[in-house]
Formats: structure tokens, C-alpha cells, sequence
């Protein structure tokens, strides 16, 4: 497989054996550097919404368990009346719950994220995201399950409209012009779910199933008889062979993860490394045989002894399509990644390739002394490829900025109300959510 990816020209895997490489030697120096931050079982005192609510309506405030326990659920619900650039005004309904699943000191908090909304753009989104470490870390449990009746529009392959440039290319005569956009509708089905087994010294190593079906679409601009425009979606699909209307990417996913996070919803240390390869073939019901590479790692770096939340915080992702190929709707796009948060200062699909990756940096800070205000200032930064025009990855950059406010929604489990203003390259949007970013 190796010898095929070097043939290809294709980097990708080099980087992320770089990467890997950095990150075994960065945790071996912070091995031999421990600071001396709070011990992560031990919570400081906090005050969430709830508390202010409750004193507002003259009832007693809850107080804070100090010392996580085992079987002692949090649940924090979220109604859920907003906006997202992808999705227009939204309105439903968001529930995490965490839990100890095993002793505190040797099992790592567990979460689920469950959401039903619909928007303004006729959407019906239902999301179960969830991440599950059986006693003492020996087990561990991931899924990413989504039910979409949805549209969306989309903006070609590539870096392109950006800074003046054009993207144009010819299919049979016709010219193409994708920065633009380009509506369609469509229904999605993603069933991912992975069991890994503790390897040692927090690396899991796992086997998973991942099922995208992508059915009933219908690609709004698309016009065959005279005046014909043809689409971005459907170039790709017929130069590559899928059907316009329906296709589907199922196969089996060997994956490696090294978590040491003091906690995964809103981390105050440690890191979390993430690598897999999966491949899809037509005997599993795919379209098309592919195999894709994905990896990425996060990683938060205390910068106050004195105030944990005061912290930066690094993720870079990367997914790399190295042979076959994938249909349309399944290359890698932003606001697409497991939580939907990448690519901040644009919407959700503004851009995609064969191969993209993905960078960010966040400045985590306390408002409050009390803890129920913070705040984050983030950049970040896109580039992706087009095998139609030949654009390859870093041949063109997608940055984008902004800042956020930050509620206390549990105090327990550290679970925020995020809201964040974000602006990119002739873009700029609201982006409300529950939890961190990343």
C-alpha cells in the first residue's frame, strides 16, 4: 500500500507518519515536563446558568460534586432556538449526558450528544454522536449515526472564488462557474460505529463499520435542454461513473487513538490523536471501491497555572481519498467533520476535495471569576484539491476568523453554550452550539 501511495504522488501518508512521529516525541518531552495543574477530579468551584436560574426563582442552587462518582449521570438539555449559516433558523431540541462508566481515576468521562431540529430551509436533522469508555479504560465505544432530510447548496472542488480568482472548466463546451452557489437537495444516512480495545498507556486500536447513503438527490441548478448548465456535482459524477441521483460509500474502518484529555467536552489538558484507514468496496453495497486515510490531533496547552479554562488549543485534520474514487457528496468538506464545527467564517460545504486539510488555533480565556463567562478568539485555515482542474492541496489557502462567548450550561461536566462569530474570504456567519469546538 505504501509503494501505491508514493507512485500516486500523493504525501499524505508520509504526513501523517510525520505527524505521528511529533506526536509520540511532543508527549514524551511533556512526560519529563509536568506542570503542576489541578488535579482534573478535583473541580473548582463554578456557577452555571442553572445556578443562576435557580436563585432568580428563589430555589436553592445544587452544589457541585467535587469528586466525580461512578453511575452519576449529568444531563444537560438544551432547546434549541437559533441560526446557522447552513441551515437558516433552527428549532429543536439538543441533549448531552457524560457519565462515569468505571471508577473516576481510571476511566474516562463518557458522552453522548443527541439532537432533532428543524430549520427555515425545510431541513430535518437528527444527529446521535456518542463516545463510551467501559471500566478502566479497556474498552472503548464511538458512533456517528445521522438521519438528513436536507439541502445544501455546494461550491465545487477546491480553493477557488477566493482573492479574485476564477474557477472555470469546460464539459462539453459548457463552462462551469462554482464559486457560485450551486443548491441541491438530498437525503443522507451515515451509520459509523467503532469498538477499540485499550493497546496501553491510553492507545486504543479499533475495527468499525461506516455506511453513507446519499439518496433522492435532486441538483437544483442542473438545466439539460437549452439554456443547458451543467453542475459541479454533476461533472464529477459522470466523469467518475456514479449515478446522479443516488450512490452510496460502505466499508470497514482499522483505526488507532491515543486519548489523554482530562476531559473530552471541554479539555483543560492533555491531547487526542486520531488515525484511520478505511476502504469501501463494492461488495459492502459501495458505489465505487475507495480507500481513504483520515487523521487528526488536538492538542491544549495551559498558559495560567492559576486559571485552567486560560488555555490554547491546537487541531489539525486531515482526510486523504489515495486511490478509487468517492462520489460528490462524500469528499471531505468543511463543517462535515464528526460535530459539524470545522471552517468557521464560512458554511458548512463551501469547500471539498479528493484530498483536504484542515487547520485551527483557539485562545481559551475565563470572563468570570465565577466561571460563567468565557470567551475564544480562533483562526483557521483550508485547503483542498480538485482532480478535475488538477489544483492540488496547499496550491490555495481558505482562512477564516472570529471570536466567541462562552455560558457555563453544566458546571459538573464543564458542558458550554457556545456562540461564536466567525469571517472568512467574502463570507461571515453566526454559529450557535453546545459543547467546545473541538
Amino acid at each position: 500500500m505504501l509503494n501505491g501511495l508514493l507512485k500516486k504522488g500523493r504525501p499524505f501518508f508520509l504526513l501523517s507518519l510525520v505527524l505521528l512521529a511529533s506526536f509520540v516525541f511532543i508527549n514524551s518531552v511533556n512526560a519529563q515536563k509536568k506542570t503542576a495543574l489541578p488535579d482534573s477530579l478535583q473541580l473548582p468551584k463554578k456557577v452555571d446558568i442553572f445556578d443562576v436560574i435557580r436563585k432568580w426563582t428563589g430555589k436553592p442552587v445544587k452544589p457541585q460534586i467535587s469528586i466525580p462518582i461512578k453511575g452519576e449521570k449529568n444531563l444537560s438539555l438544551l432547546p434549541v432556538v437559533g441560526y446557522a449559516p447552513a441551515n437558516g433558523f433552527v428549532i429543536g431540541v439538543a441533549v448531552s449526558v457524560t457519565d462515569y462508566l468505571g471508577n473516576p481515576k481510571t476511566t474516562n468521562l463518557s458522552s453522548a450528544l443527541i439532537s432533532i431540529n428543524l430549520t427555515t430551509k425545510s431541513q430535518i436533522l437528527f444527529n446521535l454522536r456518542y463516545d463510551l469508555y467501559l471500566p478502566d479504560n479497556k474498552w472503548y465505544i464511538s458512533g456517528d449515526n445521522r438521519l438528513l432530510i436536507f439541502n445544501q447548496s455546494t461550491y465545487g472542488l477546491g480553493i477557488y472564488g477566493l482573492q479574485g480568482q476564477s474557477y472555470q472548466f469546460s464539459w462539453n463546451g459548457y463552462d462551469v462557474q462554482a464559486d457560485s452557489a450551486q443548491p441541491m437537495k438530498y437525503n443522507y444516512i451515515r451509520f459509523w460505529e467503532s469498538v477499540f480495545r485499550n493497546i496501553g498507556k491510553k492507545w486504543y486500536a479499533g475495527l468499525g463499520i461506516a455506511i453513507d447513503d446519499n439518496f433522492k438527490i435532486n441538483d437544483q441548478s442542473l438545466s439539460l435542454d437549452s439554456p443547458v448548465h451543467y453542475t459541479s456535482h454533476y461533472n464529477y459524477s459522470k466523469t467518475y461513473g456514479f449515478d446522479t441521483a443516488h450512490y452510496s460509500t460502505n466499508g470497514l474502518i482499522l483505526e488507532f487513538v491515543h486519548d489523554s484529555r482530562d476531559n473530552p467536552i471541554s479539555a483543560y489538558s492533555g491531547s487526542l490523536f486520531h488515525f484511520a484507514f478505511r476502504s469501501n468496496a463494492r461488495a459492502f453495497g459501495s458505489s465505487q471501491n475507495s480507500n481513504v486515510l483520515y487523521y487528526s490531533y488536538r492538542t491544549y496547552i495551559n498558559v495560567d497555572k492559576s486559571i485552567p479554562r486560560n488555555l490554547i488549543a491546537f487541531w489539525f485534520w486531515g482526510v486523504n481519498v489515495f486511490s478509487g474514487k468517492m462520489p460528490y457528496l462524500e469528499l471531505p468538506a468543511i463543517g462535515w467533520d464528526v460535530y459539524n464545527r470545522s471552517g468557521r467564517g464560512y458554511i458548512q460545504g463551501r469547500f471539498r476535495g479528493n484530498n483536504m486539510e484542515y487547520g485551527e488555533t483557539e485562545f481559551r480565556f475565563r470572563i468570570s471569576k465565577n466561571n460563567l463567562f468565557g470567551g475564544v478568539v480562533f483562526l483557521n485555515c483550508t485547503t483542498a484539491s480538485n482532480p478535475l482542474t488538477h489544483q492540488e492541496v496547499f496550491n490555495s489557502l481558505a482562512p477564516g476568523y472570529g471570536a466567541g462567548l462562552r455560558i457555563l450550561m453544566n458546571k459538573n461536566d464543564r458542558t458550554n453554550i457556545c456562540i461564536d462569530y466567525g469571517r472568512g474570504d467574502g463570507f461571515s456567519g453566526l454559529y450557535f452550539n453546545i459543547r467546545e469546538t473541538f
